[in-house]
């Protein structure tokens, strides 16, 4: 059974799939709690050098996010080249008739 799925998958492929799928899944959810959590504390920071690093954090953050979706719209909407479809071998079609 794995030696028939290991020519039917491109195994690089997938990894790299899985790859993404977990930076652009879980990395971006991890960047925005980041943006959260860096906005929550510079709104009850009371030395005003904190409140400027938690918003530049938070602006970090934002251009990520930002990033993140932009690169995601662009990649749904370019449509991957697929291979040219060579014709199939012409066949020999055989007709059976009914006699009676």
């Amino acid at each position: 059974m794995l030696a028939l799925a290991a020519s039917l998958i491109d195994w690089s492929a997938l990894w790299k799939i899985v790859l993404a799928a977990l930076i652009g899944g879980a990395g971006v959810v991890i960047v925005f709690a980041f943006l959260l959590m860096a906005v929550d504390r510079a709104t009850r920071a009371s030395s005003n050098s904190v409140r400027v690093a938690t918003y530049a954090l938070s602006g970090i953050c934002s251009v990520f996010i930002v990033g993140a979706v932009v690169i995601g719209i662009y990649a749904m909407t370019q449509k991957p080249k697929s291979k040219p479809v060579r014709p199939a071998k012409a066949a020999a079609l055989v007709v059976l008739r009914r006699t009676g």
